[in-house]
């Protein structure tokens, strides 16, 4: 089966090639011509960087080896991948900055249309003329294109989206039957779940509460009002506010959140593994690390976070995101960067990667999810509202520390409501 799959993928690396070749250059450097279907194609003498957010151990770095070598093979271009991991976010502006040669990297599609679209070339007529923009999710594009006056910056790759994962049995155990779809239906769901003798939810100190406390804010303000929020400190001029941290403080008041809650990351969320706890807002990545680390088989369940009376948002908004790639803006090789990036987003090796890793896959064209994120598939589509990650709690760098700090002593009931509200109103 492994065996039979290399090779569709490596036909299709160079089928794909050849198309490329086709249509043209479009960037800096030209294409170079692959060579016979099921040959090795004779090196060109380029080779290509790529600065890579992965670790070489993890199944996406697993899954991008195997495209690059199947593109040297078709075209005789070398990627030269340098597994920098979660760092290449501080190190690829100090690099480029001193003149390293580099000609792709990777990371958060939002960091490198916004912080990093300096180093980044327009890739948008590369996009159009390829018709790649057919095979990405719509959200995804229009959010990265605000960011740089309609031009695109970025080619998003695995993405994700964000909600509550729930462990079907557990609800099935306790008579639910449906999902909730308002706090008040969440909260009789905990408590169904409580008396069924399980912790209805649990959650990870830092990004677990703050997600908590962001999507319950933005539900009640919008992600304009949240942001609002922060930055003009109208934490006491604002009832939402103070309503959305009251209802965070009840899970926690009335035993819903796991006696562990807030732990440290990521015993939170290994409680799902280990069948204490039925529930977990975060990212749709959380289904693998579970398994990961704890070696569970869970049927997951999805549902986005409830929509709270009078509130501005609904299920149709979340925390959609996605892993992205750049094309450095002075790299020689634009366009063999690109084919090669369109080989990694697109058919047969995005799906690998979505199953190597139980991911979303990139290109709407494979429709056939993973059995554990299955769940968000129906709401995914529906999805047209785009948060920033925490909803903008973490955006402001000189004063996420002393949010965070509030968060916590709130989850921890070291204060109430009205203690976070005056925590952040003094500051």
């Amino acid at each position: 089966m492994k065996k039979s799959m290399l090779l569709r993928a490596l036909c299709g690396v160079c089928a794909v090639g050849m198309m490329l070749t086709a249509c043209g250059s479009t960037g800096t450097g030209s294409s170079t011509p692959a060579g016979e279907p099921g040959s090795q194609a004779a090196s060109s003498g380029k080779t290509l960087t790529y600065w890579s957010m992965w670790n070489s151990t993890e199944g996406q770095a697993k899954v991008i080896q195997e495209a690059a070598d199947a593109y040297e093979a078709a075209t005789g271009i070398k990627i030269n991948i340098e597994w920098k991991g979660r760092d290449v976010k501080n190190l690829i502006a100090p690099a480029l900055d001193a003149g390293e040669k580099i000609d792709i990297f990777d990371q958060d599609y939002v960091f490198i249309s916004n912080t990093a679209s300096k180093y980044a070339a327009d890739v948008t007529q590369m996009v159009e003329e390829a018709g790649l923009e057919e095979h990405m999710l719509p959200v995804l594009v229009e959010t990265a294109k605000s960011y740089n006056d309609g031009a695109l910056k970025v080619i998003p790759y695995q993405p994700y989206t964000s909600g509550v994962w729930y462990n079907k049995a557990m609800f099935e155990a306790a008579g639910i039957e449906k999902v909730p779809a308002t706090f008040d239906e969440l909260l009789d769901v905990c408590e169904a779940l409580k008396a069924s003798g399980v912790n209805p939810m649990t959650c990870d100190q830092g990004d677990g509460t703050a997600l908590l406390v962001g999507y319950q804010l933005a539900r009640y303000l919008g992600q304009d009002g949240v942001l609002d929020l922060i930055n003009n400190t109208k934490w006491a001029e604002v009832p939402e506010a103070k309503k959305a941290a009251e209802d965070i403080h009840t899970l926690f008041a009335n035993g819903y959140m796991s006696e562990y809650a807030p732990a440290n990351y990521p015993d939170g969320q290994n409680e799902l593994g280990y069948g204490e706890t039925a529930m977990l807002l975060q990212a749709s990545w959380v289904p693998n690390e579970v398994v990961q680390n704890t070696g569970a088989e869970i049927e997951w369940g999805f549902f986005p976070w409830p929509a709270v009376e009078g509130g501005v948002d609904g299920v149709e908004a979340a925390m959609v995101g996605a892993q992205g790639y750049a094309i450095v803006e002075t790299s020689e090789y634009k366009q063999e960067a690109f084919d090669f990036i369109k080989t990694v987003v697109t058919g047969e090796t995005d799906l690998k990667m979505a199953q190597a890793v139980s991911s979303i896959p990139a290109d709407t064209a494979n429709t056939e999810w993973p059995q554990a994120v299955s769940g968000a598939e129906p709401y995914f589509k529906e999805m047209t509202k785009s948060y920033l990650w925490a909803v903008g709690l973490q955006e402001n760098g000189n004063y996420k520390d002393y949010i965070q700090e509030a968060i916590n002593q709130l989850c921890k009931q070291e204060i109430d409501a009205t203690g976070f509200i005056d925590a952040l109103s003094d500051l």
